[in-house]
């Protein structure tokens, strides 16, 4: 049976102020609390611990070794206490929570967008920002607490998230419909090695693995331009500058407007894996959850 807890909540914000102004006096003025009574709590927070937390001068107060020790898990426990608060503030539609979403180029063409819609929907207390960025700048951010979740190519999976399934990616080769190519229904990637190519920048992860085929092909792409997202490369090979690569999603939505012809790309690598990646539970919000699980149910 566990012990039970020999502190609670306002033992801990009043630790955590009495440590940051370096002042008991200070740390009572900003709760606010009694100088006696936030003296008598810190007191007896030490006797029930059977520790000395801090060292008092006439300077203020400064943290012993275990008061180091304790400050940090009270910043820690402090924090998940307001995620659980924030947490059920959205479940029970009062306060607002932030979220932050970093997507790959690819991540953006799967309908991601109109998904984000509906979660937006369903929680009508929750903001998000979204950005379009490299996989590899992806999974930095999220590790570093910068983005709350990231969907990310599977190439580029660590084993510092949790990294959930989230969509499979058919790529396909998308032609000017006067391109020799165009009467095709499958091309190889070697063919399309051949050809005159309309890429992608060169922090793209899309281009980063194709560049990686390309070397296992043994042969160069014939870059005539990159592209900074597939609006650009729709418009590009319609203007019959090169042919290209992109999601059958994305192709598909743009050649029922422009003068392009979608091929299979004939590879076993033309599918490709989305995963949505988020820091392990410990680390995170409600809501960041609660998006996670949303997009990788089988039900979106």
């Amino acid at each position: 049976m566990a012990k039970p807890l020999r502190f609670d909540l306002a033992d801990l914000r009043l630790y955590v102020a009495i440590i940051e102004c370096g002042s008991l006096s200070k740390a009572a003025a900003q709760l606010p609390l009694a100088l006696s009574a936030a003296s008598a709590r810190l007191k007896a927070l030490e006797q029930r611990l059977s520790l000395q937390l801090v060292e008092r001068s006439a300077q203020g107060v400064s943290p012993t070794h275990a008061g180091k020790l304790f400050y940090d898990h009270a910043l820690r426990m402090l924090q998940v206490a307001q995620d659980a608060q924030a947490g059920m503030d959205t479940l029970s539609g009062n306060g607002r929570s932030s979220l932050t979403l970093f997507s790959n180029t690819t991540g953006l063409s799967s309908g991601l967008s109109q998904q984000l819609g509906e979660f937006l929907q369903t929680y009508p207390n929750v903001d998000l920002t979204l950005e379009q960025l490299s996989s590899r700048t992806v999974l930095k951010a999220v590790m570093s607490g910068e983005a709350d979740l990231g969907v990310v190519d599977s190439h580029y999976l660590n084993d510092e998230l949790l990294c959930l399934p989230y969509q499979r990616i058919e790529l396909v080769v998308v032609v000017a419909k006067t391109h020799a190519l165009a009467g095709r229904t499958r091309c190889r990637y070697k063919e399309w090695l051949q050809q005159p190519v309309v890429g992608y920048l060169a922090d793209s992860s899309l281009q980063q693995f194709l560049q990686r085929m390309a070397v296992m092909e043994r042969t160069p792409a014939q870059q005539r331009a990159a592209a900074p997202n597939y609006n650009s490369l729709a418009q590009l090979v319609a203007q019959e500058v090169g042919i290209a690569i992109m999601p059958r999603s994305a192709a598909e939505r743009y050649a029922a407007t422009l003068p392009l012809s979608v091929l299979a790309l004939d590879e076993p690598w033309s599918q490709r894996e989305l995963f949505v990646c988020i820091r392990h539970e410990a680390d995170n919000s409600l809501p960041a959850w609660q998006l996670a699980r949303f997009l990788t149910s089988p039900n979106h």
